[in-house]
C-alpha cells in the first residue's frame, strides 16, 4: 500500500500523487465516486462492470448505519456464504 500526503488547491483540486496513481493504475480521465463520511473523503475509481455492485454497496452501508444508530444489531457467522450474510443483512 503506498501513502502519500497531498494539498487542495484554491480551486478545490487535489493532486492524487504520481506513486499513487502509478500503484493504483489511474490514468487520465479515470472517474470516480466521491464520499464524504463525517469528513473523511474517499475517492473510488468507477469501473464499468462494477459499478451497479458498488451502488448496491453504498446503499447497503447506509441501511446498516441507519440500523447500527436504531440500536439494532444482526450477528453473522464467518461460516455464512456472502449472499447468507445479505438476506440477513437486508431481512
Amino acid at each position: 500500500m503506498e501513502v502519500s500526503i497531498t494539498k487542495i488547491s484554491q480551486n478545490g483540486q487535489v493532486v492524487i500523487p504520481s506513486e499513487i496513481r502509478k500503484d493504483a493504475g489511474i490514468k487520465p480521465s479515470t472517474k470516480f465516486i466521491v464520499f464524504n463520511e463525517d469528513g473523511n473523503i474517499m475517492l473510488k475509481q468507477i469501473k464499468k462492470e462494477a459499478l451497479r455492485d458498488d451502488l448496491m454497496l453504498i446503499e447497503k452501508i447506509k441501511k446498516s448505519e441507519e440500523q447500527i444508530k436504531k440500536g439494532k444489531a444482526i450477528t453473522a457467522d464467518s461460516s455464512m456464504s456472502e449472499e447468507e450474510i445479505d438476506d440477513l443483512l437486508m431481512a
